[in-house]
């Protein structure tokens, strides 16, 4: 069995990685349709937000499915 403070370690790393392709990912979409104009710092703050939301729930799911294989073995 992998020690459970691996999994911890791999969880802070991926997060922090899988933020950052969320958020560029989601930079190709256009969100000036759904706010208005000259509204720049409301549509980074969302995409912030929703980066962080994403990003913890892909790794979390991730990390969780490698965690439950780990208990089996």
């Amino acid at each position: 069995m992998i020690d459970p403070r691996v999994f911890l370690i791999a969880r802070i790393i991926l997060f922090f990685v899988a933020t950052w392709f969320v958020y560029t990912s989601l930079q190709a979409m256009d969100f000036s349709r759904v706010f208005k104009q000259n509204s720049t710092n409301q549509i980074r703050f969302i995409l912030m937000v929703a980066s962080v939301i994403l990003g913890y729930l892909f790794v979390d799911a991730f990390i969780s499915l490698f965690e439950m294989v780990n208990q089996l073995v």
